[in-house]
């Protein structure tokens, strides 16, 4: 169930994904994160008082302390998208932001059986092959560490969201957005990104990506909870491959033979972690 939840939260945030780059055609990126964000606060906190919950302080910092990490993923993330370095950051944030909660939960003392590492090494040439959309004149490996560096803080998130008990409920994940939203906020203000109103926003999309990024996010906890660190962190990382095939349906992109077979391993690799 694990893995499965993961691959919902993968196929959740890789169509908020595409919403978000349609709204950021429009507007900054950091308004669509910003305002998509406060949208989300009033959802997620529902969400949390339905399920129920005790939550400790330790759950709160842990949430916040997530919410801080997916920050400085998504500064960074924009950072190098914003210098023209797709070809080289979506891939390297996609596949870090699996392996290294994978790392950290082998190290734990996780194991995983041998079909599911075959999955493991199947997942991450799937990530880059699909994600991977090299612009003319692009430099590949040009913005490759501000991809490194948003797969630091995306992985992050997931390790410390999934060091919250199970008691906690979903209670967690307000103090995880708020953490998100104030250091958009903070850069905002700093001048570092520039801010548009909400009224001179693309607000349907904002509130779709608001709505599925929380969604995504509630998925995955509840895919940790279900499941081991290391599985889920590698179903949970597929969400460009669902992006690439919004954008092909949507958009009419061509998709290259690469992204092709990195789809196809896609779900090879989902199923061999299953199974393992």
């Amino acid at each position: 169930m694990g893995v499965f939840l993961g691959g919902v939260s993968s196929l959740l945030y890789g169509v908020g994904d595409f919403l978000g780059g349609e709204g950021a055609k429009r507007v900054s990126a950091a308004t669509v994160v910003l305002w998509a964000g406060l949208v989300s606060i009033p959802l997620i906190t529902v969400f949390a008082l339905l399920v129920g919950g005790d939550a400790a302080a330790r759950d709160l910092w842990m949430g916040a302390i997530a919410g801080s990490a997916g920050a400085f993923g998504l500064v960074t993330l924009f950072a190098g998208l914003s210098k023209g370095q797709a070809a080289a950051v979506a891939p390297a944030a996609a596949v870090l932001s699996g392996i290294f909660p994978l790392a950290v939960a082998v190290v734990s003392g996780e194991r995983l059986g041998a079909l599911a590492w075959v999955g493991v090494a199947v997942a991450i040439p799937a990530i880059v092959l699909c994600s991977w959309v090299a612009d003319p004149g692009e430099v590949p490996l040009g913005g490759l560490w501000y991809g490194l560096a948003a797969g630091l803080g995306f992985g992050a998130y997931t390790i410390f969201i999934d060091m919250t008990s199970d008691g906690s409920g979903l209670v967690p994940l307000i103090p995880a957005r708020l953490a998100t939203m104030m250091a958009v906020a903070v850069l905002g203000l700093a001048g570092v990104w520039t801010v548009s109103s909400f009224r001179r926003s693309p607000r349907w999309i904002i509130v779709g990506n608001g709505l599925l990024d929380v969604s995504g996010n509630v998925a995955l906890l509840l895919a940790l909870r279900a499941g081991t660190l290391a599985r889920v962190s590698i179903a949970a990382s597929f969400y460009p491959a669902v992006t690439v095939l919004m954008a092909r349906v949507f958009n009419s992109e061509h998709l290259a033979p690469r992204q092709v077979v990195g789809v196809a391993l896609t779900l090879v690799a989902l199923g061999a972690i299953a199974a393992g």
